[in-house]
């Protein structure tokens, strides 16, 4: 062998051109010379270590095999990348942290307060005055549905831009009968608490259709419906709405408020009273509409202003408890006023929901 050959050593046949990455490590020739001027390292600062790694890269003559120098090379790249890498993530973000996205436990709860003037039981003549609270509920992400004061309690099981379905209760307020002369002999009908389900259609931006159906677990012990539905338009904070009611009845509800029995008739006129025996039937009991001015205060508060009329229908509106005999009036009118307040909360606050 001659000494040229036996200074290129076991590598002369091989393409040991290195790429890129470890070209710039290694230089052209595959080492790092000891005269050119080291450079700075990106691990710890020391100007000696790239010249190692020169050292440590450099294929020995003592016939070191060709997978030894690469994993070497490899070897060496990656703990080089490794450093800088770590190093990177000591230095702190430019971006502000992402806020966390809402959960199915994250919950809006709706409280109310009304106050209204209104028939004093389905049917009366006389008004009074009565308060009763609200509550409404409604998953973080989910689309705030329109609603009226005269709306039952509801819980949506679904809720979509177009249609809505759930829960719904109403509370319907007592007949006294000791203090009214015009109904002595008749029954004392204890309040009603009124429980069933709902289902909403919002067709449009602007307008909706509702449907309540409730029984009564309580003082009149009926099956009652509400049909409705109402179309609003909103500005600078207010939402005006209007539309129509209609009120249904079965034969149990419509006889508990406009049924008259000869017993009760009898025991009525010998009180001084005008009634007359009567058998109501079930059917459309009233027809009428809705109209509210709702204020939105800020995110978390809200007015609304309200009145009803309602018109008494079918067998119920020919009862002699419909006239002034029976101290009744076929109209029947209502206003209110409803102040509400809405705030967010998670689903362990809420006892019975999870």
């Amino acid at each position: 062998m001659s000494p040229r050959a036996a200074r290129r050593g076991p590598f002369s046949g091989l393409n040991t051109r290195a790429p890129f990455s470890l070209r710039v490590l290694l230089g052209r020739s595959g080492t790092v010379a000891r005269k050119r001027r080291p450079r700075q390292s990106l691990v710890d600062g020391s100007s000696a270590t790239v010249h190692r790694f020169g050292r440590l890269l450099q294929p020995t003559q003592s016939g070191d095999s060709v997978l030894k120098f690469a994993v070497r090379n490899i070897l060496a790249t990656l703990a080089v990348g490794a450093a800088c890498a770590a190093q990177a993530a000591d230095l702190p973000s430019s971006k502000a942290p992402a806020a966390p996205a809402p959960t199915q436990e994250d919950w809006f709860v709706t409280v109310s307060g009304q106050v209204s003037f209104g028939p004093s039981y389905p049917g009366a003549k006389s008004y009074d005055f009565s308060g009763i609270p609200g509550i409404s509920l409604r998953r973080v992400g989910e689309k705030e549905p329109f609603g009226t004061p005269d709306d039952g309690f509801s819980f949506a099981f679904y809720n979509n831009d177009l249609l809505r379905f759930g829960a719904v209760g109403r509370l319907v307020g007592d007949r006294a009968v000791h203090d009214n002369n015009a109904l002595k002999g008749l029954a004392y009908v204890p309040y009603s608490l009124e429980l069933g389900g709902f289902a909403e259609v919002t067709p449009v931006s602007w307008g909706r259709l509702r449907l309540e159906l409730r029984q009564a677990v309580s003082g009149h012990d009926g099956l009652v419906a509400t049909v409705g539905g109402d179309v609003w338009q909103s500005w600078n904070g207010f939402t005006l709405s209007i539309g129509p009611r209609l009120n249904f009845g079965n034969d149990k509800y419509a006889s508990t408020y406009f049924s008259v029995s000869q017993a009760q008739a009898n025991a009525n006129i010998g009180a001084g009273g005008k009634l007359y025996a009567y058998n109501a039937v079930g059917g459309l009991t009233s027809a009428g509409a809705t109209t509210a001015l709702r204020y939105d205060v800020n995110e978390n508060w809200r007015a609304t202003a309200f009145g009803t009329y309602q018109r008494l229908t079918g067998s119920v509106s020919n009862s002699p408890l419909a006239y002034s005999v029976g101290n009744g009036d076929r109209n029947q009118w209502t206003y209110g006023l409803e102040v509400a307040y809405r705030f967010r909360t998670t689903g362990q606050f809420i006892p019975g929901l999870f």
